[in-house]
């Protein structure tokens, strides 16, 4: 198995131009016996690539391998202090890739204890990370032409679509990619569709929040009661002040869906858990109204008016179309991350949007933009949810 696996990823490896992936010699049995001491039992399946690889540098830093020799790029014992799984691999925004007790690779969220379920296993995790990568870089290992939106800052749902395609016929158990793949379906308009992959993204990492609440956010307009029930789901795994805002989706979608007990109990849950969130809404309301950004008021007006019947006459609830969720925002994932996404956009009219980066998808590029020149288009996340990030 072991002989297939390397295999089948220096086949791979050999297929890309030459310095997007750049891997160590091998560990030596005296380092591997001295980093087990120090870590623990290391699983089969890293240790085997250790003692082929002591580290890899994939796609100019994107992803880090961490190795045992002193050579290696990044040091196994370092990330591992502290963690409570095997932590191997770190992306350039901060985030660390870990191996847990049942086999599969876990993102964990730089800056909180988020994880998603990268990978159905360490073997597949990487060759399902070298054919996504492989996508936005041309013959000559530079950014492709036309894989980045116009401002150079998200990758086109078009390239994410590619990119997750090709992941997921590798490991079809990273629920991570398709949660990606859902964010960038409904970018592209295909609700249905992108509900189908949220869905299927909730089932396999049932504990990870996010793909129910964006399954809430796709069902809100056309389904308030199934999103109703997702955003429940989302509020039971959310933590803090993150649970309230979710809390504040549910109370919106109970009353679009005329449901008025269950809007009443999300509302008094909401505000339980964190007293100030109305405060928190109305700043952003009157921050997306100074800067004329009509949807983030309708979306902060929507979400207030369903925490506060009675702050304002009663009338019909914008639905969500692709206005950013400017909601408060805690903490971003890590110094070199961007904020985080609504609608897999930015955050809009200046709001803080809600706490949270998805599955990585789209991600910001790991190595500088091309310089802007009329001729690179290129060079010139949808501006509103969750990664980008590596």
């Amino acid at each position: 198995m072991a002989d297939k696996f390397f295999q089948r990823f220096r086949e791979a490896i050999t297929r890309l131009p030459d310095g997007l992936v750049r891997l160590s010699r091998p560990a030596t049995d005296a380092e591997l016996a001295e980093a087990s001491a120090k870590v623990g039992v290391l699983p089969a399946d890293y240790e085997s690539f250790l003692r082929s690889f002591d580290g890899a540098d994939l796609f100019h830093e994107a992803i880090v391998l961490a190795g045992v020799g002193l050579d290696a790029p990044r040091a196994l014992v370092e990330l591992n202090e502290g963690a409570d799984a095997f932590v191997f691999g770190e992306a350039v925004v901060g985030d660390r890739f870990a191996i847990g007790g049942d086999g599969r690779v876990l993102r964990l969220r730089a800056g909180s204890d988020e994880r998603a379920i990268a990978g159905s296993s360490f073997e597949k995790w990487l060759e399902a990370t070298v054919a996504r990568e492989r996508v936005l870089y041309g013959a000559d290992g530079e950014f492709a032409d036309d894989v980045f939106d116009e401002d150079g800052e998200e990758l086109r749902p078009l390239i994410v679509l590619r990119q997750t395609e090709r992941a997921l016929k590798i490991d079809a158990g990273a629920a991570e990619a398709l949660h990606e793949r859902g964010v960038a379906l409904r970018r592209l308009g295909r609700v249905e569709d992108a509900i189908a992959a949220f869905a299927e993204a909730a089932e396999l990492d049932a504990e990870n929040p996010w793909p129910w609440f964006d399954l809430g956010r796709a069902a809100l307009a056309d389904d308030p009661a199934r999103a109703l029930t997702a955003f429940r789901e989302a509020a039971a795994r959310a933590r803090g002040p993150e649970g309230a805002q979710v809390l504040a989706w549910a109370a919106r979608a109970a009353l679009s869906a005329h449901d008025e007990v269950s809007a009443a109990a999300a509302r008094a849950d909401a505000l339980s858990r964190d007293p100030e969130l109305l405060d928190s809404l109305l700043r952003a309301e009157a921050q997306a109204a100074l800067e004329e950004d009509d949807d983030a008021r309708s979306e902060n007006e929507a979400l207030r008016f369903a925490l506060a019947p009675d702050s304002r006459p009663r009338r019909a609830l914008p639905v969500l179309t692709s206005a950013a969720v400017a909601l408060p925002r805690t903490q971003r994932r890590g110094s070199a991350a961007p904020a985080p996404i609504t609608d897999r956009g930015g955050p809009a009219g200046g709001a803080e949007p809600l706490p949270r980066q998805p599955p990585s998808p789209p991600r910001r590029p790991s190595q500088p933009k091309p310089p802007r020149s009329d001729a690179s288009p290129r060079a010139a996340r949808p501006k509103g949810s969750r990664p980008k990030r590596r």
